[in-house]
């Protein structure tokens, strides 16, 4: 659209109550999301952009169908949805008679061809290592390159970037946005219409203007850059944000554009302004992680495509299109507790970051992966209710970035597709990592006895359950190697303080007696 006159341009914008509750969707999920829109429509119209806006109960595809022919609308241009879910909708309006050109969308750094060069067409079994699209990449684009080097001598940083926090520097105030009358009036609706909806839509404070989010992206650059990389990976309870920089949920809306961010923090590092260790560890989430995961759940057909995926039925009609795919290679099936809704367990890590996501939204990378996930994972539950709970807990959680770090990443359920091994530990990495064990009534230097950490019990025994898949693992040989030289009276210890923890979470213990 920005390639041709505003006068000569015109949008079409949907917001679909039957999306909004297709999940109970954070409150403030569903607001960041209509106020951006709304936003957006009113700025494109100020800038001579023709715009019909259209509020509606149908799906985006139905919702548009009907516009298309109240209006009279010519053939539709639509830039191909990252969204499975939203690509089937359009699908089927198109099967009733809506008109829709699909064309590539231009916000994304890669293409589907990028992809398949290096990988080839998908294969169910075949092994992915997302470090060969992330050089392609830069190869690709020239971001941090000499020719055909990287800029400072190697691809990654990512062993530099492992630092715990211990107020090494200060961390900067987060800036907040206040919400304007038209973000007012989306959280009244939101209050209204969805009442029941997970989280809380109070202190509202995210960018929703063209300005707001500029400003959000530069606060960034010059105060959170610097020390981003180096605590990449550490977590704090009274720094819950630490240097992260919060961007998915506008890169996720299209509001900010993943080629200009890199850019930007790519100009930083040449100047010298910012670390190349930062810098680095900041482009390849963007330029490879999460380009390499929209590319994986695509072509996977959203892990439908897996050997071990068996269709959820949706009562006498048949096959729910819509419901998500449900790998479990490690065979995980036990209901996602209650603690994920807030319900306390004693645990200072899970207790906090779930307080964290009921409030925000969000949590960074390393909380979702280490405290709430790893928790799933070690204890087995499923993998596909976990996903499900981050599909509508996380404000930047769509299927395509969602069901690739869940179902892949996270937890394993996917085999070893997106993942060489399950991302899983006992206490000591939270511990070493974070400050949470600090101010919990849990030892993190004890595995047994009732003031014992669960997740080194649940660990232990994660390992011993899923030997038989896991045991032949080359990243897991020192682990096994320490289980099988463990005593059996000491695996015993084990097994019943993990089963306690279970128990504790409200649920009966997956078999943990070999």
């Amino acid at each position: 659209m920005a390639e041709q006159p505003a006068a000569d341009t015109g949008i079409v914008l949907v917001e679909s109550s039957a999306k909004a509750s297709r999940r109970p969707y954070h409150k403030k999920k569903l607001v960041v999301l209509v106020s951006n829109m709304r936003h957006f429509a009113l700025e494109q119209q100020a800038r001579g952009v023709a715009v019909v806006y259209g509020f509606s109960r149908l799906s985006h595809g139905e919702a548009l169908l009907e516009l298309q022919q109240s209006y009279q609308l010519p053939v539709l241009t639509c830039t191909t949805p990252a969204e499975r879910e939203l690509r089937l909708d359009l699908r089927l309006a198109q099967e009733r008679g809506l008109k829709v050109e699909m064309v590539d969308d231009p916000a994304w750094a890669s293409t589907t061809q990028d992809f398949t060069d290096i990988y080839g067409a998908f294969r169910p079994g075949k092994s992915y290592v997302m470090d060969r699209f992330y050089r392609r990449m830069r190869q690709k684009t020239g971001i941090l390159m000499e020719g055909a080097k990287p800029l400072g001598g190697q691809f990654t940083y990512d062993t530099e970037n492992r630092k715990p926090f211990r107020n090494q520097v200060e961390v900067p105030a987060f800036p907040s946005f206040a919400p304007d009358a038209i973000t007012d009036e989306v959280i009244a609706m939101v209050e209204k219409n969805y009442a029941h909806h997970f989280g809380t839509s109070r202190n509202f404070d995210l960018p929703c203007t063209k300005a707001d989010c500029e400003r959000f992206w530069q606060f960034f650059l010059d105060h959170l850059l610097p020390h981003f990389g180096p605590f990449e990976d550490a977590m704090r309870d009274d720094h819950l944000q630490l240097f992260h920089s919060k961007t998915s949920v506008l890169l996720n809306l299209g509001r900010l554009l993943p080629l200009e961010l890199v850019s930007d923090v790519a100009n930083r590092a040449v100047s010298g302004s910012a670390p190349m260790g930062s810098c680095e560890g900041f482009i390849r989430q963007v330029l490879g992680w999460r380009e390499y995961m929209r590319h994986l759940h695509e072509q996977t057909d959203g892990y439908r495509l897996l050997k071990d995926h068996v269709a959820q039925e949706n009562g006498p009609s048949g096959n729910d299109p819509y419901a998500g795919a449900r790998p479990s290679a490690l065979h995980a099936s036990l209901p996602l507790p209650a603690v994920y809704w807030g319900e306390k367990s004693g645990m200072h890590c899970v207790d906090t970051v779930v307080a964290q996501v009921i409030e925000e939204g969000w949590s960074h990378h390393i909380t979702r992966l280490m405290v709430l996930s790893n928790l799933a994972t070690l204890c087995g539950f499923s993998p596909r209710e976990l996903t499900d709970w981050f599909w509508f807990a996380y404000v930047d959680a769509y299927d395509w970035v969602v069901e690739p770090n869940v179902l892949g990443m996270a937890t394993y359920a996917d085999g070893g597709l997106t993942a060489t091994k399950p991302y899983v530990s006992g206490a000591a990495y939270i511990n070493r990592m974070s400050n949470f064990c600090g101010h919990c009534r849990y030892d993190p230097k004890k595995s047994i006895g009732p003031d014992s950490c669960p997740f080194t019990s649940l660990y232990w025994t994660f390992l011993e359950r899923n030997e038989d898949v896991l045991g032949r693992n080359f990243r897991l040989l020192q682990p096994y190697h320490s289980l099988r030289r463990k005593k059996p009276e000491e695996l015993v210890q084990l097994r019943a303080r993990a089963d306690e923890a279970i128990a504790d979470l409200g649920l009966a213990p997956v078999k943990s007696g070999i």
